[in-house]
């Protein structure tokens, strides 16, 4: 599967785009929590690996911060 070369998807507003975003967060943290799907999967970058487990970390620091407003300003 190829990423298409354009904005697949747009937002009429930046409130739609933080909820979109807060959505994608919650999906990857409920699927880390509550299924097998994310084991085993690392991605290689200039620091190290990251780990699945980094992965839904940053997923859930974002969705917390979208939770508290820091993304709405």
């Amino acid at each position: 599967m190829t990423l298409p070369s354009y904005n697949a998807i747009q937002f009429n507003s930046k409130e739609e785009h933080s909820a979109a975003l807060y959505d994608a967060c919650l999906l990857i943290v409920n699927t880390y929590n509550g299924s097998d799907v994310l084991d085993g999967y690392t991605i290689d970058n200039v620091n190290g690996y990251v780990t699945a487990y980094d992965f839904m970390k940053y997923a859930r620091n974002i969705l917390n911060r979208i939770a508290e407003g820091c993304y709405n300003d």
